[in-house]
């Protein structure tokens, strides 16, 4: 399964994520200059108004720009270069008067890349507190690594308030032959290009679409987002559509990396055909996290993350707490047909930072695993939790792949590479493993695999349900039946019976804006509990669980079973 990964050739550790509100930008000061570019203006104009444009992006980045300033370019048409914001033209820059690049006259105005090299950005962004680029599109014209670049190459003072919002990214990735894993559309750096260890403060990444030409083109991360010491802080990810990105064949980390974060939400995003290029270990996934500290996860679908034909490699997980995460919750997530895991539980230090405490509550998960690339629907690997609690509760995993070429199916959790006792605290609980897979035998997969017998945590009223099941694998011994189970007393109160979903397997794919932040919960209803269910008021309350379930319904003291708990 995982090496390790997030493998970039600047960046020796990383860092954490967590929860920050949404919030407005503040307003400019009284003296605004805006400045306009169009192909029919003329770089030897005052730039100042729409009548007497500039022409050129070179004239822009010539340019030394007051505090404060906006740069426009004509919506509907085409600029070809590299933009460079930086403490030499941005002399002053401050959160509360931002500096703005965007397009004018109701379009979009596209900047059309023409730098190359290993480190090389179609619009840079460096140590510019307040940047906001917005309403831009940004192709790659050239062999550019980056479609935008956040970072601070001068200071180890933190920029703050860096923004990219509603702007359509598109084809950027690590140059070929490059020794560098540099490269994406948008990269979020706390340890600058030229090893400058510059942190970065309230950086936010809103309702944009982050994308390649096609399923496999080559283009890389959608956010690759890496700190040095957890100092890329108080970060936002929202409402972005992040897809056909199918990366190189080596390439590492996911989708939205966050590497180096501390306190950020990641939600409502969608996420889907990413890494069908790629054939190595150690990546990819759809959302990651790795050294990094008080991360939500929430909102989001993550599907067909995956290879185009599986020949070699492991990962290609759904949403990923990656070594040394500390402090970090994934809820109200919606994974589907992804290669590997649908959630996964990368449990190692990193970075010297110890993973956990972290939670995996009231998620969906719908024929991940999809070509064997884990093992399981949930993985939780490589070592026992065993310094900080892990609390799986109130999820629903429901597998119908046609395994019938391998001679084990899926199992609903994965366990471990060694023998280890979890953290005091660590528990599994309220979640439903229906498992409809079948191996080239006509069994399922197994409901545990933990051949190494890891102890520790709390087994509690969880719901199972498969016809030929593979049944239970602890340590030396598999329990073939619900009654051997029953009475190995590993567990307490598990439940055995068909959930009666209101259409199991037909989940599908959601469909949701995911700027409007309102998806994907309300979907997939085929999730939800029909009358009779053995699912339903048979849980047992978890201290702490946030209050309401996958479809935003308030959690009674005696739950349902599964991501419908209410």
């Amino acid at each position: 399964m995982r090496a390790k990964k997030l493998a970039f050739a600047l960046v020796p550790t990383v860092a954490a994520l967590g929860l920050l509100p949404l919030g407005a930008a503040p307003a400019h000061a009284a003296t605004v200059t805006t400045y306009y570019v169009s192909p029919t203006g003329s770089d030897s104009n005052s730039g100042t108004s729409t009548s007497a444009p500039w022409q050129t992006i070179a004239k822009v980045n010539a340019t030394t720009f007051a505090e404060g300033s906006i740069v426009e370019f004509e919506g509907g048409q085409s600029f070809t270069g590299c933009l460079d914001f930086n403490t030499t033209n941005v002399p002053a820059s401050s959160a509360s008067t931002p500096f703005i690049v965007g397009s004018y006259d109701g379009e979009t105005a596209t900047i059309s890349s023409n730098c190359t090299g290993d480190y090389s950005a179609a619009i840079t962004a460096d140590d510019v507190s307040g940047f906001e680029l917005n309403n831009v599109k940004v192709v790659n014209g050239s062999t550019t690594a980056a479609g935008v670049l956040l970072e601070n190459q001068t200071s180890t003072t933190a920029a703050e308030g860096m923004t990219v919002e509603d702007s359509d990214i598109s084809g950027f990735s690590t140059p070929s032959g490059s020794s560098s894993s540099f490269g994406g559309q948008i990269m979020v750096l706390g340890y600058a290009v030229n090893s400058n260890d510059g942190p970065l403060d309230d950086v936010q990444i809103l309702d944009n679409k982050l994308h390649g030409a096609s399923v496999t083109d080559a283009s890389g991360a959608g956010i690759a987002g890496w700190g040095d010491g957890e100092n890329i802080t108080n970060v936002t990810v929202a409402g972005n559509s992040v897809y056909d990105l199918g990366m190189q064949a080596k390439e590492t980390g996911a989708a939205i990396t966050a590497d180096g974060w501390s306190t950020a939400v990641i939600s409502h995003n969608l996420v889907h055909d990413i890494g069908a290029n790629v054939t190595s270990c150690g990546g990819t996934a759809g959302i990651e996290t790795y050294t990094s500290d008080n991360v939500t996860v929430r909102y989001n679908e993550v599907y067909n993350v995956q290879p185009s034909t599986f020949t070699a490699g492991c990962d290609w997980d759904g949403i990923d707490l990656d070594g040394g995460t500390q402090n970090s919750v994934v809820q109200y997530n919606y994974t589907h047909n992804n290669g590997g895991a649908g959630l996964l539980a990368y449990t190692s230090t990193a970075g010297g930072s110890t993973w956990g405490p972290n939670t995996y509550r009231y998620n969906i998960s719908e024929n991940d695993d999809s070509v064997h690339a884990e093992g399981g629907l949930m993985d939780i690997v490589p070592n026992a939790p065993s310094n900080n609690a892990l609390q799986v509760y109130g999820n629903t995993f429901y597998d119908g792949n046609a395994q019938k070429t391998l001679s084990t199916g899926s199992a609903c959790f994965y366990i471990g590479y060694a023998a280890g006792t979890w953290a005091s605290g660590s528990l599994i609980e309220d979640n439903i493993c229906d498992m409809a897979n079948k191996n080239e035998y006509g069994n399922t997969g197994q409901f545990y695999y933990n051949p190494y017998g890891q102890t520790g945590m709390t087994l509690s009223h969880n719901l199972y349900y498969g016809a030929n099941t593979s049944g239970w694998r602890w340590g030396g011994t598999t329990y073939s039946t619900y009654a051997a189970w029953q009475t190995a007393a590993l567990e307490t109160d598990p439940l055995w019976g068909d959930p009666l979903f209101t259409s199991a397997g037909a989940g599908g794919t959601c469909t949701w804006t995911p700027s409007t932040r309102t998806g994907p919960a309300p979907c997939p209803q085929a999730y939800t509990l029909t009358s009779g269910s053995p699912a339903a008021s048979t849980g047992v309350a978890v201290s702490g669980n946030g209050g309401v379930d996958y479809y935003q319904d308030t959690i009674p003291s005696t739950p349902n079973v599964g991501a419908d708990a209410g």
